[in-house]
């Protein structure tokens, strides 16, 4: 997804239909989330993805871009398996095929039919963190941008969902969420699985090391938000007795538009990389001011309530805090 963490334990969550609980006990295995990090190994992304053989796994480019580092979860499990690079990328329809050495699990099944309108869909994905989450919605028409398909659902696609597989009813993949369409309601895609397969089939041996740096933006409605022109820098940290207090971060505008309405979440996880303790903020809410382009807004949080409990600002040694930008507006 273009804007761009939560249950508090890494488990499958169901819908009260039972063929989404069978959906989900034959795909969740195949299904993992996708944690991408800087080079100083602090979060930079949260995506998700899904298995296409072992130690592959594909997900959305720009889940990964800019990224130094990264691993992957398989959903419902703990351990952390280190994505070592890609095997091949397919910019212009936003997919990406990782090397991941250690994951050995299933493999998604692929659906040898193209999916049909009002065909019932199941989008797998971490919307906003919250692991190995699975919604129910139909397909509710095919539509071609810049001379590429997408398939259009109405199972809903959140912050954390990109890269995740969207099944059909034989528990068959059909394509990778990717986008929302900002203007309206239930106008979700999904990139079809043919752009799957072709990447799998044109993929070599060998390994790319991760670190891309520009991903096409297509112009047309569907992208017109990428929050990855936003981003969250230069955290402060005044130490004391073994906690780490933090005391700002800055919000820095890589657009040339100005932004304002910034929404973060932010999250506290243990030594183990299990989520503690949460926030959502909507910084609109104590900061009035928006962001230039290309320059950077200072959050002193010592001097002003922005919803972070205490919890979540002191950080224990051995535990870690992400921090992740959810939404935001252009200025008009």
């Amino acid at each position: 997804m273009k804007k761009i963490l939560f249950t508090f334990l890494l488990v499958p969550i169901f819908s009260f239909s039972q063929d989404a609980k069978e959906i989900a006990k034959k795909c969740m295995p195949s299904t993992v989330s996708v944690i991408m990090e800087d080079k100083y190994n602090q979060p930079l992304s949260l995506g998700s993805g899904f298995i296409v053989g072992d130690g592959k796994i594909i997900t959305n480019v720009h889940v990964i871009k800019d990224a130094i580092f990264g691993y992957a979860i398989i959903s419902g499990e703990t351990q952390r398996h280190k994505i070592e690079g890609y095997f091949s990328i397919n910019k212009k329809n936003d997919l990406v095929l990782l090397s991941v050495p250690t994951l050995k699990a299933k493999s998604i099944e692929f659906s040898p039919a193209k999916p049909e309108i009002g065909e019932k869909i199941y989008a797998i994905g971490n919307p906003k963190g919250l692991s190995g989450t699975i919604s129910e919605g139909i397909v509710s028409g095919i539509r071609s941008f810049e001379n590429e398909d997408l398939i259009q659902i109405t199972a809903p696609i959140s912050p954390g969902s990109s890269g995740g597989p969207v099944i059909n009813n034989q528990g068959q993949l059909i394509g990778v969420s990717v986008s929302t369409l900002e203007s309206g309601q239930n106008l979700n895609f999904a990139i079809p699985s043919t752009y799957v397969i072709e990447l799998i089939g044109t993929s070599t041996n060998q390994m790319t090391k991760l670190n891309i740096k520009s991903v096409p933006k297509k112009a047309n409605p569907v992208i017109k938000n990428i929050t990855e022109g936003i981003e969250i820098i230069n955290l402060e940290w005044e130490y004391f007795q073994g906690i780490n207090r933090l005391q700002g971060f800055s919000i820095k505008n890589n657009l040339s538009v100005e932004v304002n309405n910034v929404k973060l979440l932010v999250v506290l996880r243990n030594s183990q990389g299990i989520p503690i303790d949460y926030a959502e903020i909507n910084l609109l809410n104590h900061w009035r001011e928006s962001i230039k382009p290309h320059l950077s807004l200072y959050i002193d949080i010592r001097h002003s309530y922005v919803g972070l409990g205490d919890r979540i600002r002191m950080r224990k040694n051995g535990e870690k805090l992400e921090m992740r930008i959810l939404d935001f507006t252009i200025k008009e």
